[in-house]
């Protein structure tokens, strides 16, 4: 899924702490900056999501909240 990453996201990100990112599901594997189930993640990790960002607003469609 897609959506419009820009500054009215980043805030309600920090408004209402929204996890959604990589490194907040169950799949991350810390060590090795992976998916334990094998998906590519660079477009799913939270410096994705951030001003430095690709910025295309991407979730993963296997995510699962730790």
């Amino acid at each position: 899924m897609k959506t419009i990453a820009g500054r009215e996201f980043d805030s309600e990100r920090a408004r209402y702490a929204l996890r959604h990112a990589c490194e907040d599901c169950v799949f991350f594997v810390a060590e090795t900056g992976r998916c334990a189930n094998g998906y590519p993640n660079a477009m799913h990790r939270d410096a994705a999501f951030g001003p430095e960002g690709a910025g295309d607003g991407t979730f993963c469609k296997d995510f699962e909240l730790l």
